[in-house]
């Protein structure tokens, strides 16, 4: 299939990316965030995520990464829509983050003095160092490691 055939069975290159990128959200290990509720070991479900991301990556032999990583870093300024997509979906990824450390917060792993909008964006940052890192690191155990300990380092200490 050529490469026009296949932007014009989704109408555009950016229809296609735009598409793709929903799909690829809810095809992420980060769906996990996203279906959690209240009350949960908030720590547990950061390390468990942590270490799906980490595998996923390091079982990727291509080493093509994260896409909405790689859209962020890739897409070109006379791309609005698909930029304005792309920060709306990281901002809801921060939002989801800052509520459930406020989960950790009310059930007690955190304590009540943790600045919530803070660690969400400490946490968003880490686990786009996980999907940066995974191309050019594929140890999983090295990766795991790395990620796991600035994660008890924000204060989801292993229990």
């Amino acid at each position: 299939m050529s490469r026009s055939s296949f932007y014009n069975a989704f109408g555009s290159r950016e229809a296609l990316l735009k598409d793709l990128m929903i799909y690829y959200e809810l095809q992420s290990p980060q769906i996990a965030l996203v279906l959690a509720t209240p009350p949960i070991d908030v720590g547990h479900l950061l390390r468990g995520l942590i270490t799906e991301l980490c595998d996923h990556h390091c079982q990727d032999n291509n080493r093509s990464g994260c896409l909405l990583t790689n859209l962020s870093i890739e897409l070109r300024d006379d791309e609005p829509e698909l930029q304005a997509l792309l920060k709306q979906i990281n901002q809801d990824r921060i939002a989801r983050l800052i509520e459930i450390c406020t989960w950790a917060v009310d059930g007690k792993e955190l304590p009540r003095t943790t600045e919530c909008a803070r660690l969400g964006q400490q946490l968003f940052a880490l686990i786009e160092q996980i999907n940066l890192l995974a191309r050019s690191l594929p140890d999983l155990e090295v990766l795991q490691g790395l990620a796991l300990t600035e994660l008890a380092q924000l204060g989801f200490t292993h229990k």
